[in-house]
């Protein structure tokens, strides 16, 4: 290995890289804003993750009715984030206070069919139903929802700056890696999908950056009272924000503790120590003595734990693995209710990627010992040959521990802790409820993003770095630009309404009336016949024949031998995007039902196809009645 970063200097940056790379950081900033406003406006409200909970909390409080209380025995619109910490959601409350949200019920309307969890279904993407109440002009609960996002994405672009920063503290005058770095947080398209909604993470990234900031300025150059107030302010209002960026505490205890030691700066160190604490209670221990009155739990975690859902069964190492391509996909791209994929051959390469950073991370903390040793052995013997001429082996004793360790490159190994120590905790959340989500690394991301551009750029021959920044920043910007057009727009796109006479020519016609609102026309078959294990696509044509004041739901069955349903769909017409209040008279929606069929059915047999319409809260939910054109009851066999 020709060169290492901490060798070329201890010194801290002074903020600013060469014109080049301040250009290239301002350009990538600019891209980031915009690419979140698109990522803000392809996204319907409600449809980010978790965003359907999060926003209730803001409102909750922006209402003047305080903080929410948790009870796992009351259903409440904030589920389990009304556990969380609440300071992203007191200042989202303060920017929308003067908003009329009363329209949130109407907003608000959960699709009961919605696939969560399963990007592999076609269909029921949306979470929520959508109407023109959040077309352009906005207002009401959908203006304060477009408004907090665009705040959050200029938190977003904070994280963005400091990661680069935090590369620069690796590496000072380099700035292929401090560009890197920012180029593979801005563009990570689940970071842009997350920064253009309303959740938590943006404020609590951005503020545990920030501290990272400080905290290796402060070991670069030795530690100040005024690092010790500014750690102490950022991590209180990070413990206030959400409790991962609690895992930056033990690393800056560890960091100031080890400064101190090399330095014999004890009385800085003890100063600084009582600062972090005392901003830290002063910020946010009225929060966890609100959480330990009520709940007799200071973090509140078992509250969020009976409320989301605790695991089955114990996690094990299997478990752990079989969760691991969630945990990946979702750190890059899995955006919606983790239910809408990028195009799959994406994912093998950013697998590469992360890998090749993850083995230059290796690489060079396996070089930073040795090359270390080899200045600490060097300087040693120096220091030792002059103090055992001045003053004998008793000073060879003191200038040998004197500086042992001063050389040790600190910076590399407090982000390792961060994002170690992050993941640490993550996989304990995850062993006891189901949360094996990448992007819940997010609170540390600006530390991965650091860290993995750094070990891209160590592996990289000097002569071709700038080259291979632009062909990763190029390609991750190209999957940023094209995401919310190619995977997020068309899975809450409505299908177009046609009218009878758009109708393929070869539609086997039914005309069954329903309930004397919708009319199924008819249905076209893919192929006539299915194996076990394969997919039945079914079109069928639905027509509104009157103004409808309830949503009724689509059931299409697959029954087998014995009547056995060996295969299913349950649905809003639209594939959910349609519900039949929306449709007016003379409407038509065609939809094709992708409807699995049950590897277990026994064949050969003789199978049919069962459809109509029915009323999701009504108990058994029984059909509706269906007659043919001569109003005689007919049974919807298709």
């Amino acid at each position: 290995m020709s060169e290492l970063p901490w060798l070329e200097g201890n010194q801290p940056s002074n903020g600013t890289g060469s014109r080049v790379g301040n250009r290239l950081l301002a350009l990538v900033l600019i891209l980031f804003v915009l690419l979140g406003v698109i990522y803000s406006v392809a996204t319907p409200i409600f449809e980010a993750s978790d965003e359907r909970w999060h926003y209730p909390v803001v409102k909750h409080i922006a209402d003047g009715q305080g903080l929410p209380l948790q009870d796992p025995n009351l259903p409440t619109p904030w589920h389990q984030e009304g556990s969380q910490p609440p300071l992203y959601y007191l200042l989202s409350a303060g920017l929308t206070a003067w908003i009329n949200t009363g329209d949130f019920d109407d907003v608000q309307r959960p699709n009961p069919h919605a696939i969560v969890g399963l990007p592999q279904v076609v269909g029921n993407k949306n979470m929520m139903i959508h109407t023109d109440r959040e077309s352009w002009p906005w207002r009401g609960t959908t203006l304060a929802v477009h408004l907090i996002r665009l705040v959050s994405v200029g938190l977003g672009a904070i994280t963005v700056w400091l990661t680069w920063h935090i590369a620069r503290c690796l590496w000072p005058r380099n700035d292929q890696a401090a560009s890197l770095a920012a180029i593979l947080i801005a563009f990570n398209p689940m970071f842009l999908f997350i920064s253009a909604s309303v959740n938590n993470d943006n404020l609590a990234a951005a503020l545990a950056a920030g501290a990272v900031v400080v905290l290796l300025h402060a070991l670069l150059r030795g530690q100040t009272v005024r690092d010790g107030l500014l750690l102490g302010v950022l991590l209180g209002l990070g413990a206030l924000t959400k409790l991962g960026v609690l895992a930056l505490l033990p690393v800056t205890a560890v960091g100031l503790t080890y400064d101190a030691w090399r330095r014999r700066t004890w009385r800085t160190w003890l100063i600084n120590g009582v600062l972090i604490l005392g901003c830290m209670a002063l910020l946010a221990g009225w929060w966890y003595w609100r959480n330990w009155t009520l709940h007799g739990d200071p973090t509140g975690s078992n509250r969020m734990l009976d409320i989301a859902g605790r695991r089955d069964e114990p996690l094990t190492l299997g478990g752990l693995w079989a969760e691991f391509e969630g945990f990946r996909i979702s750190y890059w791209a899995l955006f919606g209710g983790v239910s809408i994929l990028a195009d799959r051959w994406v994912y093998p390469i950013l697998d590469v990627l992360m890998l090749i950073g993850g083995i230059g991370v290796v690489v060079a903390g396996v070089e930073i010992v040795k090359s270390a040793n080899q200045q600490i052995n060097k300087s040693t013997n120096q220091q030792i040959s002059e103090a055992t001429a001045q003053r004998g082996d008793r000073a060879r004793k003191r200038s040998s521990f004197s500086f042992s360790y001063f050389l040790l490159p600190t910076s590399y190994f407090v982000l390792i802790g961060w994002v170690g120590l992050t993941f640490i905790l993550l996989i304990r959340w995850t062993s006891q409820t189901y949360a094996s989500q990448g992007r819940l690394m997010f609170v540390a991301i600006a530390g991965i993003s650091a860290l993995v551009a750094t070990g891209l750029v160590i592996l990289t021959p000097k002569r071709w770095r700038w080259a291979m920044v632009a062909v990763v920043g190029g390609g991750l910007l190209l999957l940023a630009v094209v995401s919310p057009f190619r995977y997020i727009i068309p899975a809450y796109a409505r299908p177009p309404l046609l009218r009878e006479t758009d109708l393929p020519v070869d539609v086997q016609r039914v005309d069954w009336d329903i309930n004397g609102e919708m009319r199924l026309l008819g249905y076209r078959l893919e192929r006539p016949s299915v194996h076990p294990a394969e997919t039945l696509l079914l079109t069928v044509y639905w027509q509104a024949l009157a103004p409808m004041a309830e949503d009724y739901s689509v059931f299409v069955h697959l029954l087998g031998q014995d009547r056995d349903v060996v295969g299913q769909v349950n649905t809003y017409p639209g594939l959910g995007t349609w519900p039949t209040t929306s449709l007016k008279p003379g409407d038509v929606v065609a939809d094709t039902y992708h409807v699995p069929v049950d590897p277990a059915a026994r064949s050969p047999s003789l199978a049919r196809v069962y459809a109509g319409l029915y009323r999701y809260d009504e108990p058994g939910r029984p059909g509706l009645a269906t007659v043919d054109a001569r109003e005689e009851p007919v049974e919807p066999w298709l």
